[in-house]
């Protein structure tokens, strides 16, 4: 027991009896410990944070002067918001306020086709402009006295459509107005499906129109007699002449499949029958009924 003892004094005195020079190292490291600890909180008992102080008057200000120049940065190019009438803005003006040139585009067909945008929110019915975006020109729009009336955006597409709503469209004619006096096709749908036209060469059947976003199979249901394709006025390939860089642009072949065709010409020869194509790997039954809408043997 007495060794226990003896051991433990030995113990103690070799790890817990510090020198004078060590006792005033741990005193200095333990005060200066505690200021670290106590400066925040002596900062803010010597500076207090002030409240933001807001004018009544400032706002009002603010308000009154919303249709000056303002910059602001979208997609790291500035541009400055002034006010506008979309009716009858340029497309100079518009591209400086930050739309895109599919959006202008969009916007100038409208107007030229007859179209009038008689309230601010008009405008963000318009396909391709962004929520974020028109909530950031809102309250930049001036539209004239003139263009207000009673009617809405919706009202103006409707009155449309009751003069022209028994005419029978033609779709690879069709303009935007006439798309948009149809059953159930606004402008946005409208657009999209000149703008696929565009991209096709022109349709060969109406069903094509299923494969746009927001055009489902009950709205071609509605439109059963309304609408009719000439596919004569379609561009279609010849097979042994055509080339790579025209079958590219087109939705239905694109860079590989452009390719593969192209290489397949090159390496067989002439393509004797449209089903020669079935022998590329990259085509299948269902890529095969697609892109023989679009080619034809010399």
């Amino acid at each position: 027991m007495k060794k226990k003892l003896k051991k433990t004094q030995v113990f103690l005195k070799e790890y817990f009896i510090f020198s004078t020079g060590e006792r005033k190292g741990i005193i200095t490291l333990l005060v200066l410990l505690v200021v670290l600890i106590s400066l925040p909180f002596f900062y803010n008992f010597l500076f207090p944070k002030q409240p933001l102080s807001i004018k009544i008057s400032d706002i009002k200000s603010m308000d009154e002067n919303k249709s000056s120049f303002v910059s602001y940065t979208n997609n790291e190019v500035e541009h400055e918001l002034f006010s506008f009438d979309p009716n009858t803005a340029t497309n100079q003006q518009l591209e400086q306020l930050g739309f895109s040139k599919f959006n202008v585009k969009t916007i100038r067909n409208y107007v030229t086709k007859g179209g009038k945008f008689r309230k601010e929110d008009d405008l963000k019915k318009i396909y391709g402009i962004a929520p974020e975006f028109f909530q950031k020109i809102k309250p930049f729009i001036n539209i004239s006295s003139t263009q207000k009336t009673n009617f809405s955006f919706n009202d103006s597409v409707k009155y449309q459509k009751k003069i022209i709503s028994k005419k029978i469209v033609e779709l690879n004619s069709a303009d935007s107005l006439e798309l948009v006096a149809l059953y159930r096709i606004g402008p946005a749908l409208a657009h999209r499906i000149i703008e696929y036209h565009d991209k096709l060469g022109g349709f060969v059947s109406t069903d094509q129109l299923k494969e746009l976003w927001g055009f489902d199979e009950d709205i071609l249901f509605d439109l059963q007699g309304k609408i009719y394709v000439d596919a004569s006025k379609a561009k279609i390939y010849q097979l042994n002449s055509v080339t790579a860089d025209e079958l590219k642009t087109h939705p239905y072949f694109k860079y590989k499949l452009s390719n593969a065709i192209i290489n397949y010409r090159k390496q067989h020869g002439n393509y004797k029958s449209l089903s020669d194509l079935k022998n590329i790997v990259l085509v299948n039954d269902s890529v095969y009924q697609r892109i023989t809408l679009y080619l034809k043997m010399d």
